[in-house]
């Protein structure tokens, strides 16, 4: 006969496995090996599935062995006898192993073999059962998704795969009942549970391995009877571990469970050295003879040998560091915190060696008590801890915590390489405990939502939508910059265009370290070429298929007076982030190859991004930069964002203090034509009059009906020409330039013309739209009617734009008919013939060539000649009305 067996203690994907498998075997005998979890026990206690008891089995008569979601004989329990049996045939269903290793070898004759890396092995059988058109009933398909269900966390556990979305689809078509699916899985939380839970956290370590937070505990509580494994994973999911490896005592044995909701961290593995087994986010193994203690260190050990031990201070200390030497005076060190945003500063020797620190604290003690001349080096405090660039992160943590110390200098050959503050210390290892505080927002845009998680992996996401070329370019740009030793990332726009799904390309690379050295690196290795600014630490690196790359030196700014233009100096990407405009441009991604598509986000950007809001570092950002309100009323419209509160409170306090008079004509012209650039220039004018803001372009401007009817009318004309006139160009911006100027007192408009500097292009463009398109509205519009050669000379010189404007100002159909004639027919209307004819035609070159082609042109335009003969028949006429010159 045929026999369909399981795992001891066997759970639902094992149940539904062998359901399933006695679908492609007719006949076949189901029978469990040992024991099934309770779970399973409850349900087979309400619903006969036709299982066989061991003991009604006749060993001997089994011909063909069907193995599912198990391979290896020592956890089939008394079935493991038939291993020695060299005339059985032996089929394996597993989603566990790759079907290579000893424990399949150990089976004498093993013909069939399923072993594929899916979420739950039912999955692997629906697909034959599809393949081969074999009908389920709705009872089958409600068991087979039990199975399924549960051994993929509803779809959710990393380990689910498309194929197994695809079998759930498969189970729904069959008429698979998913109420009655989620009743059964739903397991709460009784008190025995509870305590289990509780008495693992209080015995566990936790781990910081690989960058991921692992719990290794374990526990003699004998009360919990239900499923340990569910137990761990609720553990994991509950306390937001990457990875829960345990070690339970039970009557003669240690059970060893791991969940891994990281591939990465493979307990199957660990699971293996025991004699267990499984896959890499879940696994399991019996060990009988040691005792827990025993077994926990063991595991401890075989953690920490084969994962690096732990992040180390270099990989979250902030680099360069900010110091003071000890001869500095209290008041320089004060204006050295305020300049550079700090609250401690390590104090150095001449020979840059490490003394001790001051904090901001004694700081400002010492100014309350008149001590501003005092050496720095007379109040710096030596006695506290300090760490070496390999020193465990753990133990860093577990200092500060005790010594309540916010600020660790990192040391290496007596100097300061480095620091570890409060903040880097929580935001590297409590990411996940940010993301599970806020708990799981909805999607943006279809990615996983930014608002908690500050650190993401979107190296798939790259993938997917960055062009083969680009994300090769940051791909070879992440590993020239290991072999430089340089950490590198690419930022800004193009990181926050990324996760809200749009196309940007202009990539913007920060190194921390030599930009210029890397750039000039980059340019070589893809032979290319580089222009380099010296000053500020940045160059362009322009690639052979016209690319360009920026690269910059990660760096950060003081104002040395408000609206003055920044001073910069090297720092780490940390502080380089925080010289941003909004936290939605602090948005990073690492490219070294190690942690290449790792999001950063110090500042809450991807939370800004879900809730659509523009929001400034700090409070001071626009007494530094007044120019970044405009850019915020740009991000506003563009996105459909909005400022935060605290964002626009500002805004009003910086028009309070008047600080957009001291900005230089050029700087706030630059940000008026990236305003006025974006797809709703309307809207932005309507902006900066209710942030009253208008009167910073000149006190006589703003808001009104005429000016917002204008706007209007400017947009329909845009829209309309940018159909029409397809292979033309048009400076848009300068158009509402225009129809600012429009409402202006004269005398304003040539302030506004002195003040900014316009090219000469948008200065004659705005005074002819301001001062001489009056007279060409009066004649467009006049009773009588323009032939087109008329409509030609009256319009003829004036500017794209100045045309635009005029067919916007217009009410007049008339008016706007002859102008939309001239922009799309009357202007190319040219004469067949050219000089040359004329020449041929026997003329000799000089001034009557001219009048000849205008009037052969205005003959064009007004209908008088429709071909080249006819023109030539107007030539000879026009010749022979010329007075004899003998």
């Amino acid at each position: 006969m045929d026999l369909i067996t399981t795992h001891l203690n066997a759970d639902f994907d094992g149940l539904a496995s062998m359901v399933a498998a006695r679908k492609l075997y007719p006949g076949a005998v189901l029978v469990f090996p040992g024991g099934a979890q309770e779970s399973v026990r409850n349900f087979l206690a309400e619903h006969d599935l036709g299982i066989c008891r061991l003991k009604d089995v006749a060993l001997e008569r089994v011909r063909r062995l069907i193995l599912v979601d198990v391979q290896e004989p020592e956890r089939i329990g008394p079935l493991k006898v038939l291993s020695v049996r060299q005339d059985l045939d032996v089929h394996v269903f597993d989603h566990h192993g790759t079907g290579e290793g000893a424990e399949i070898s150990a089976w004498p004759s093993v013909t069939e073999r399923h072993i594929e890396p899916v979420g739950a092995t039912v999955t692997l059988l629906i697909e034959r059962l599809k393949s081969q058109q074999i009908a389920l009933t709705a009872a089958e398909a409600t068991v087979l998704a039990m199975g399924l269900y549960e051994e993929t966390g509803s779809l959710a556990y990393p380990s689910t795969t498309p194929r197994d979305l695809e079998a759930a689809a498969c189970l729904l078509r069959a008429g698979a009942d998913l109420n009655r699916v989620a009743e059964r899985l739903k397991h709460p939380l009784d008190p025995d549970l509870i305590a289990l839970l509780n008495d693992l956290l209080q015995s566990g370590e936790t781990y910081y391995l690989e960058g991921r937070k692992i719990l290794v505990a374990s526990s003699a509580y004998d009360r919990y009877t239900g499923d340990l494994a569910e137990a761990v994973q609720r553990l994991a999911e509950l306390q937001g571990f990457d990875a829960v490896i345990v070690a339970i005592a039970m009557e003669e044995k240690v059970q060893i469970i791991g969940r891994s909701r990281r591939p990465e961290i493979d307990v199957a593995w660990i699971a293996r050295e025991f004699g267990g087994g499984g896959h890499a986010v879940a696994a399991a193994a019996s060990v009988k003879g040691r005792t827990l203690v025993e077994v926990q260190e063991q595991l401890t050990r075989l953690l920490t040998e084969r994962y690096r031990p732990t992040l180390l201070a270099r990989d979250v200390m902030t680099t360069p560091v900010k110091s003071i030497v000890a001869d500095a005076t209290v008041t320089e060190a004060e204006r050295s915190m305020t300049t550079y945003g700090v609250n401690v500063l390590p104090v150095l020797d001449t020979k840059d060696r490490y003394l001790g620190m001051i904090s901001r604290e004694t700081v400002q003690k010492a100014l309350f008590h008149r001590l501003g001349e005092q050496r720095v080096g007379d109040l710096a405090g030596s006695g506290q801890y300090s760490a070496l660039p390999d020193t465990p992160f753990h133990d860093i943590e577990t200092r500060m915590i005790e010594l309540n110390q916010r600020f660790v200098p990192v040391l290496s050959d007596g100097k300061t390489v480095g620091v570890i503050t409060r903040t880097d210390l929580l935001r590297s290892l409590h990411d996940d405990v940010l993301a599970s505080a806020r708990g799981k927002p909805k999607s943006l845009m279809g990615l996983e939502a930014p608002g908690g998680v500050r650190k993401r992996d979107l190296k798939g996401l790259l993938r997917d939508r960055l062009p083969a070329r680009i994300y090769d370019l940051l791909q070879t740009s992440g590993e020239l910059g290991e072999r430089l030793g340089l950490s590198l990332y690419v930022v800004g726009g193009f990181v926050r265009d990324l996760l809200l799904g749009l196309e940007n390309l202009d990539v913007d690379l920060v190194v921390e370290g030599d930009g210029i050295a890397f750039a000039r690196a980059l340019a070589k290795a893809r032979t290319g070429r580089v222009k380099v600014h010296e000053r500020f630490g940045t160059a362009v690196v322009f690639l052979p298929d016209g690319f360009k790359v920026d690269v910059a030196t990660a760096r950060t700014e003081y104002y040395e007076y408000p609206t003055a233009l920044p001073t910069v100096e090297q720092s780490s990407i940390k502080k380089d982030l925080y010289r941003r405009d909004f936290t939605i441009n602090t948005l990073a991604v690492a490219l070294r190859p190690r942690t290449f598509g790792q999001l950063i986000d110090f500042y809450g950007g991807q939370r800004d991004l879900k809730e659509r809001l523009i929001r400034v570092l700090h409070s001071l950002s626009f007494v530094e930069d007044p120019t970044r309100v405009f850019r915020a009323i740009r991000f506003e419209l563009r996105f459909d964002f909005h400022l935060s509160k605290e964002t626009l409170a500002l805004i009003k306090g910086a028009v309070k203090m008047e600080l957009f008079h001291r900005l230089s004509g050029q700087r706030l012209l630059d940000e008026l034509r990236l305003l006025f650039s974006e797809r709703t220039p309307r809207q932005a004018v309507r902006r900066l009059a209710d942030l009253d803001l208008l009167r910073f372009i000149h006190p006589t401007l703003a808001w009104s009906v005429r000016l917002d009817r204008r706007l209007s009318d400017l947009e329909a004309a845009l829209d309309w020409y940018r159909l029409s006139c397809l292979d033309r160009t048009i400076n848009g911006w300068v158009v509402y330039a225009m129809a600012l100027a429009e409402i202006m007192p004269d005398q304003a408009v040539r302030d506004m013309l002195e003040r900014f500097p316009f090219t000469e292009a948008e200065r004659a463009a705005i005074t002819q739209a301001r001062f001489l398109t009056q007279p060409v509205c009066r004649t467009l519009t006049r009773r009588a009617p323009l032939r087109p050669s008329d409509t030609v000379a009256i319009l003829d010189g004036l500017s794209e734009e100045c045309l635009v404007f005029l067919l916007a100002k217009n009410a007049s159909d008339t008016a706007k008919r002859y102008l939309s004639q001239y922009l799309t027919t009357y202007r190319d209307v040219k004469p067949a013939l050219t000089g040359k004819a004329l020449q041929a035609l026997g003329l000799k070159p000089g001034p009557l060539y001219r009048t000849i082609l205008e009037r052969l042109t205005e003959a064009r335009l007004n209908g008088e000649v429709h071909s080249e003969a006819e023109e030539r028949v107007l030539v000879k006429e026009l010749i022979g009305r010329r007075p004899s010159t003998s």
